[in-house]
């Protein structure tokens, strides 16, 4: 089975770029990229395209996702000339094919690349027209996806998680539940379904975890048990029966707290990914939407013994994200991530690959301790001794 994240990379090297080149440069088609307005991932017949580092979008398609009828009323194309002419609320925004001169009410603008035609279709630069229509607009290097989102909406949610960022700082002591749920098929004949969950008890002041971990793929029952302390792990499960003890000039138990309590970022992208939905419960706040968040779903491919994400890593061409915080304390209750890829193989056959990370916070500075037994740490055996079976 391939590994989930090698799998996206190299679906997308596979697939190819293409490349053709205009008087201001080279067009690349970027189907890689991901286009979300108002936190909802949208879906375009024709590929976005870059010229110049800057991404241009699908005329009617865009313009349409962004709330401008699709009419000739309201979008307006004079073949004469090349212009296109946009009218929404009280903006007028006028463009023309092959010119970096616009005009949004009549004042001018010079653009950084011009609108184009291409294969036949007219295409647009995307943030120029999303903040002339008073959108903010945020690009997200990591996904490749160009955010688009009310001011207004954006400053609410910054607000929110920047309360929530401030009260997960005082988060001494918790408990985590996070459940992981990923198939993988390739055509109607062949697919694999793998699920884990990991329970975990944290006291931060200490520097003291515990975890248990569980696998279950293709009839395999795989279960991991973790102590932290410091720089200093005990492990045992899987290959090894018996305690194992690894020591590092990192602190694991910083990086392990990181990744979790570390997961709301009052940041740009997330800002601008996400949005406040209603909720039936007014003991919470709900915020959902096209935000990826790496530290979890970095947890799970590590319950599938698979690389972490960076820069330079594939992420799911669709996902979502929902987040709940408790409404008093702004203190993070869950987080959930759903996912879903769909590629051709080598072969021609549909490769698809869908799942869902959550994970649940309870027990926020609780009465409860977190305590390594006096027996794991008077048996564990060093890891050195064991023979190049425990990574170091």
């Amino acid at each position: 089975m391939k590994k989930f994240l090698t799998f996206m990379a190299t679906c997308l090297i596979a697939g190819g770029i293409a490349v053709t080149s205009s008087a201001a440069g080279k067009i690349i088609e970027s189907p890689d990229i991901k286009i979300a307005i108002d936190g909802k991932i949208g879906r375009y017949t024709d590929v976005p395209i870059l010229q110049d580092g800057r991404t241009l979008l699908p005329l009617r398609a865009v313009l349409e996702n962004l709330e401008v009828k699709n009419d000739d009323e309201h979008i307006i194309w004079e073949l004469k000339d090349r212009s296109i002419t946009v009218y929404k609320d009280s903006k007028k925004i006028f463009l023309q094919v092959e010119n970096k001169n616009a005009e949004v009410n009549g004042t001018g603008f010079e653009l950084d690349v011009p609108p184009m035609i291409y294969k036949n279709r007219t295409y647009i630069p995307a943030r120029f027209v999303a903040e002339s229509l008073g959108k903010k607009v945020v690009w997200d290097s990591k996904t490749k996806s160009v955010l688009i989102k009310d001011p207004a909406s954006f400053d609410e949610v910054n607000k929110i998680l920047t309360k929530s960022e401030e009260a997960m700082k005082n988060v001494k002591k918790a408990k985590m539940n996070m459940k992981v749920d990923r198939k993988e098929s390739i055509g109607e004949s062949s697919s694999v379904s793998v699920g884990g969950e990991v329970k975990m008890e944290v006291d931060k002041a200490n520097k003291i975890g515990h975890m248990v971990m569980n696998l279950k793929t293709m009839g395999i029952n795989v279960t991991m048990e973790y102590y932290y302390n410091n720089n200093t792990q005990y492990m045992k499960g899987f290959l090894v029966d018996s305690w194992v003890k690894t020591t590092s000039k990192d602190d694991n138990f910083d990086s392990v707290v990181k990744n979790q309590f570390g997961l709301i970022a009052a940041d740009e992208v997330s800002s601008a990914g996400l949005v406040k939905v209603e909720s039936n419960n007014p003991d919470e706040i709900v915020l959902e939407g096209a935000a990826f968040f790496g530290s979890i779903s970095n947890l799970g491919s590590s319950l599938m013994g698979e690389d972490s994400i960076t820069e330079s890593n594939g992420v799911p061409a669709d996902y979502s994200v929902k987040i709940i915080l408790d409404s008093k304390t702004y203190l993070l209750k869950s987080c959930t991530m759903e996912f879903y890829e769909t590629q051709k193989g080598s072969s021609g056959d549909k490769m698809v690959e869908s799942g869902n990370f959550s994970l649940t916070l309870t027990d926020v500075n609780g009465n409860f301790t977190v305590k390594i037994p006096d027996e794991v740490i008077k048996n564990a055996k060093d890891a050195s001794e064991m023979g190049g079976i425990i990574k170091m």
